[in-house]
């Protein structure tokens, strides 16, 4: 059978977890596929360094700013942006035997154009469709929409496919496939861990590592109430405010200085060498006060063969394992501090093990071959 054109569609340029996923998948479809963005930035320069075609299809300030809980008013005025987009991706969308969003933006866009189109829609969600990330007419236009003009719905978790379906989504439609990650390599002109921590100024003792962007939902807040309760404890926080949370990010290092903990929280930004970063702490923590579908940053732990604390609930205890001895309450700081504390405190041996066996279960479950042949499967049968 030949093989399938792709268009893959994003509403953004920036480096997300989607993004980052979605650079994964399109090297597969190297020779013939085409990305559609609806900014520019950063992600298409990524694109373009593997050879990607990709091209900016530029949508109106008025849509992209819609939020997740955004009004009924702000969705309305942004609908007519909206209508000339999926037109517009409707005439590139002739090229192609099938469209393949990858956010929730522009899966509106695409399943409107797949319908002008005459084209099928695969959504790969990313997303949990749940109260605490999206509002109730979000929601359910979504799912509305996907109901209507998508043929299937990929996920990353059980977790996200049973959020889709409460939300009024047709079962028979989603097909669960994790996301896969390549084992990353440090790079071999990197400095050890412990040069790498006099580089950063970090002093010597018990270090802790948060990766991830900053916003609430991510849960930064905790960890830094958490360090309030361990005074021999220092921390990494590997990453930025990248959709308009700068706010947050300014309150984070408020909350630190008043807690008194400044002087131990080293605030690294947005890196390209997270493996390397991860090697130097003793503990990968994933904070997330809101169930996460995946959490890409505890498999890129496993990989690494660094020990994970992550918070009980969502795709986290998916990726884990339910026997897993480090998972936590979420968005508490006295439970997330005693965990740590715990954590550090394990046995040599314990330690080593329970690495390994994380390792091995990274590697089995969370392939790249994997996902790409379960992706293709269900491009299949579609086209």
């Amino acid at each position: 059978m030949t093989a399938p054109r792709v268009l893959f569609v994003d509403h953004t340029a920036v480096l997300g977890g989607a993004e980052l996923q979605l650079l994964e998948i399109v090297g597969h479809f190297r020779d013939r596929c085409h990305v559609a963005l609806f900014a520019d930035g950063p992600f298409r320069g990524r694109l373009e360094a593997l050879g990607i075609s990709v091209g900016v299809l530029a949508a109106g300030a008025g849509m992209l700013r819609v939020a997740r809980d955004g009004s009924r008013a702000q969705s309305l005025a942004a609908a007519p942006a909206v209508a000339r987009m999926a037109w517009r991706l409707a005439g590139l969308a002739r090229r192609f035997d099938v469209i393949y969003p990858n956010s929730q933006k522009a899966a509106v866009v695409a399943m409107l154009a797949g319908r002008l189109a005459r084209r099928p829609v695969v959504w790969h969600l990313h997303d949990i469709l749940s109260a605490a990330h999206f509002g109730r007419l979000q929601r359910r236009t979504i799912v509305t929409l996907a109901n209507f003009g998508a043929r299937r719905v990929i996920v990353n978790s059980q977790s996200a496919r049973d959020a889709f379906v409460a939300c009024g989504g047709a079962a028979s439609r989603v097909a669960v496939i994790m996301n896969g990650l390549q084992p990353a390599t440090v790079d071999a002109a990197a400095p050890a861990p412990s040069a790498l921590r006099q580089a950063l100024g970090i002093a010597p003792g018990p270090l802790v590592g948060l990766f991830g962007r900053l916003t609430h939902w991510k849960g930064q807040h905790v960890l830094i109430e958490a360090l309030a309760q361990l005074p021999d404890v220092q921390a990494v926080i590997v990453g930025d405010a990248i959709f308009g949370e700068r706010a947050y990010a300014e309150e984070l290092r408020r909350s630190a200085a008043a807690l008194g903990v400044a002087n131990r929280v080293h605030w690294l930004g947005f890196r390209d060498d997270v493996p390397a970063l991860m090697r130097m702490v003793d503990l990968v923590l994933h904070t997330s006060v809101s169930p996460e579908p995946f959490g890409r940053v505890i498999v890129e732990a496993m990989l690494a063969r660094r020990p994970v604390l992550a918070t009980d609930h969502g795709g986290a205890v998916e990726l884990l394992g339910a026997g897993h001895p480090h998972l936590v309450k979420p968005a508490d700081a006295t439970a997330l501090a005693v965990a740590i504390g715990e954590a550090l405190r394990q046995g040599t041996a314990d330690l080593a093990a329970l690495v390994e066996a994380n390792h091995a279960r990274a590697v089995a479950l969370f392939s790249i071959d994997r996902m790409l042949s379960d992706i293709d499967h269900e491009l299949a049968h579609v086209v």
